[in-house]
């Protein structure tokens, strides 16, 4: 008559042995009740026609069920109630019990319902059918009924009976198919079915009432179920979607928070543990900047099914919002399955998401927290997963588990974030300049602008402390245009002191995809009077861009104007082969980490040769950075590098210091520096994308090394 238990695509294997059990004593009291029926009141059918039309209906109903979000799933309203009822009432028990268990079986059975599931739904039917026919055996009303006055506190007495055995049973059985506690299960919501069921049972007399007259009346009567049949329908669409996210159809916030809820109680009972975790995705605000929203959620649309995969059935996914997933997954056994969850969820993220021809690397991280150690609470389990996950964020680790530590070091980052875009606005940013000499006779010195926080408070603070902030936060831009203005205003004084050095200023990846960057330089370097050649950038970010077309495009706009263009930390993460493809490039710069090894590390030696004729057979200037011995230097000068950078050479300088050591240097440096292929000189081959077609002979570069360090900054 009522509910259904819930989500019928529950394969048999996975139903609970509680369920299994409750099933089957239910199906041994619907049988037994079918037997006693049929030898006390037996199978008699005084109008065949009345209960085929009425079998009908009531089949056509349980095809039409309404459905009503829970928790766990959707239980299900079977509007065929009021014609089952109707033929209790005007054709008999055992006709009635007999055909709505058919109805419901043949429905179930349509919709691959589970086996154990199709033989609970029709026994506990049959037991709803036969109460209410006892009730009206008892109150002296054996059917078949005729309508009148007098019967009527039967009818509602069997009616109030056929309502309480169907919910207790169904919401019973589903209880236990969800693993739920029985009582607050069967009282969430009964007001709603109550409420529904007494307008189905309602119509049973009218439908009796439509049959006496005529069979042609009783699809008349089928009408008003319609209206309740959509009238319920739209409601469980709206309260689903209260609890459902519109654009991946994932559990929000509110139903996660219900879920954790719920958990917590049973591990609580069985003295288990809980995993609450969040996951974030990588870079995926620049995904929304430079490709859309509307870009983004489908990419979100192909990540959540994903994680739902991945998670299987341990636990429940949600979405939080933008890019953010949480899951809670029940009976985790330590720190260690935990961890191998959250690392099956990101694992879920490595293959490319294709999206319009276009294959995205979505990567993330996740933060884990467990109860009862790292809290008790949804609220507490929640805000300490969120903390995980920041500190995951901020180590460039996968998966983070909270500790007790990580509050105060994720809260000082927090304060230290809040606290950057004040000190950009306040000049609190300062550069230092670390000088780049030239072997083997090949031009003059060049600096690399480096910047640092003169923190009010906590001093000096490098870049590792506060860049990524500024990527996190959006702030980037910021500092990269405070960074740009005070190396471009110290290029102009030096310059007027006779000293003409090239600047080189690193930018992130993100910073490429501001539409505003080359009209921003243009500007500065006017309000300066410094000529373009005298800058150079240096792309730092080792992740991927998001959109490499509009990048190139702002790329070759800096580089027609005549800023020149370098890939700093070549070698690493995504600088390698396919930015020199992708991208209008002057210059590659030998990541550090294998300059320092290059004299104990044989395969570090090889690197950097490699890398340095690379550079020579694509006509590209070579720097080497982290060179911190005279023979390191004297080894990169012998393979033909052409600058070298580093603490052997000078460490970062505040700008008179450095000033003075230029002046110093440039006394030393040769008169006629030999001949090198530059920006502005023409490259054999070249496609206007930075890379001349020449055969490679070169050993292949590795990728798959350390990210970039960003002390570059």
């Amino acid at each position: 008559m009522d509910c259904d238990s819930p989500s019928t695509d529950v394969p048999a294997g996975a139903v609970s042995r509680r369920f299994v059990g409750f099933t089957a004593l239910t199906t041994v009291a619907a049988a037994g009740s079918v037997a006693a029926l049929a030898a006390t009141v037996g199978w008699h059918l005084d109008t065949p026609a009345r209960f085929w039309v009425l079998t009908l209906f009531v089949l056509a109903g349980e095809f039409l069920p309404i459905p009503v979000p829970r928790r766990q799933g959707l239980d299900k309203v079977a509007v065929s109630t009021a014609f089952a009822f109707a033929m209790l009432l005007c054709v008999g028990v055992l006709p009635a019990c007999v055909a709505y268990a058919a109805a419901s079986a043949t429905a179930d059975l349509s919709a691959r319902t589970a086996p154990v599931k199709v033989l609970f739904n029709a026994s506990q039917y049959i037991l709803s059918v036969a109460g209410a026919g006892l009730v009206l055996m008892a109150a002296g009303a054996a059917p078949p009924v005729a309508l009148h006055a007098a019967v009527l506190p039967a009818i509602l007495l069997a009616a109030l009976a056929c309502f309480v055995i169907n919910h207790v049973l169904a919401g019973t059985g589903a209880a236990l198919l969800a693993d739920l506690p029985v009582a607050p299960y069967l009282i969430d919501d009964v007001a709603f079915h109550a409420l529904t069921a007494g307008c189905l049972l309602a119509l049973a007399p009218g439908v009796v009432a439509s049959s006496d007259a005529s069979l042609a009346f009783i699809p008349l009567a089928f009408a008003p179920v319609l209206a309740i049949y959509f009238a319920g329908r739209q409601a469980g669409i709206n309260a689903h979607l209260a609890f459902h996210d519109l654009l991946t159809g994932l559990p929000n916030r509110w139903q996660l928070i219900e879920t954790v809820t719920d958990a917590l109680r049973a591990a609580e009972r069985a003295q288990s543990s809980v995993a609450v975790m969040i996951i974030d995705l990588d870079d995926f605000k620049s995904i929304n900047d430079t490709l859309g929203h509307q870009f983004g959620d489908r990419v979100l649309q192909l990540v959540a099914p994903r994680l739902t995969v991945a998670l299987g059935a341990r636990g429940l996914l949600a979405r939080l919002g933008g890019d953010e997933f949480a899951a809670v997954v029940d009976g985790v056994h330590d720190e260690t399955d935990a961890l191998q969850c959250a690392e099956q969820l990101r694992a879920a993220l490595q293959r490319p998401c294709e999206v319009d021809s276009l294959a995205l690397h979505v990567g993330g991280s996740v933060g884990v927290a467990l109860y009862p150690q790292h809290g008790q609470t949804v609220d507490v389990l929640l805000r300490h997963a969120d903390v995980a996950l920041y500190c995951a964020k901020s180590e460039r680790s996968a998966c983070v588990i909270y500790k007790q530590e990580h509050d105060e070091h994720s809260i000082d980052r927090l304060a230290l974030a809040a606290q950057l875009g004040r000190g950009i606005d306040q000049g609190e940013l300062v550069v230092h300049y670390q000088p780049k000499v030239p072997l083997n006779q090949a031009g003059a010195c060049a600096v690399e602008a480096l910047v640092r926080w003169n923190h009010p408070e906590l001093g000096c603070i490098g870049p590792d402390g506060f860049i990524p902030l500024a990527e996190q936060t959006g702030l980037i831009k910021g500092v990269t245009e405070r960074v740009l203005q005070a190396a471009l205003r110290q290029c102009a004084a030096w310059r007027a002191g006779g000293l003409d050095t090239r600047f080189s200023v690193n930018v992130s990846t993100r910073t490429l995809l501001d539409h505003d960057l080359p009209e921003t330089i243009s500007a500065l370097l006017a309000q300066f009077a410094v000529p373009p050649t005298s800058l150079q950038l240096e792309i730092t970010e080792s992740r991927f861009v998001a959109d490499v077309g509009h990048a190139r495009s702002v790329l070759q706009k800096l580089r027609a104007m005549g800023v020149t263009i370098a890939i700093d930390d070549f070698g690493t993460g995504y600088s390698s082969l396919s930015q020199l493809q992708q991208f209008p490039v002057d210059e590659i710069k030998i990541d550090r980490s294998f300059v320092m090894r290059m004299e104990n590390e044989p395969d570090d030696a090889v690197l950097v040769r490699s890398i340095i004729e690379l550079g020579q057979n694509l006509g590209l200037r070579v720097t080497a950075e982290g060179v911190e011995t005279a023979s390191v230097q004297r080894s990169l000068q012998e393979l033909g590098c052409d600058f070298a950078q580093g603490f052997h050479i000078s460490r970062p300088l505040p700008a008179d210091e450095c000033h003075r050591l230029l002046k110093a240097m440039a006394g030393r440096l040769p008169a006629k520096p030999r001949r090198f292929v530059a920006y502005s000189e023409p490259r054999v081959a070249n496609d206007g994308l930075g890379a001349a077609h020449r055969p490679l002979t070169v050993n292949p570069i590795r990728s798959a090394l350390p990210p970039a360090d960003t002390s570059a900054w």
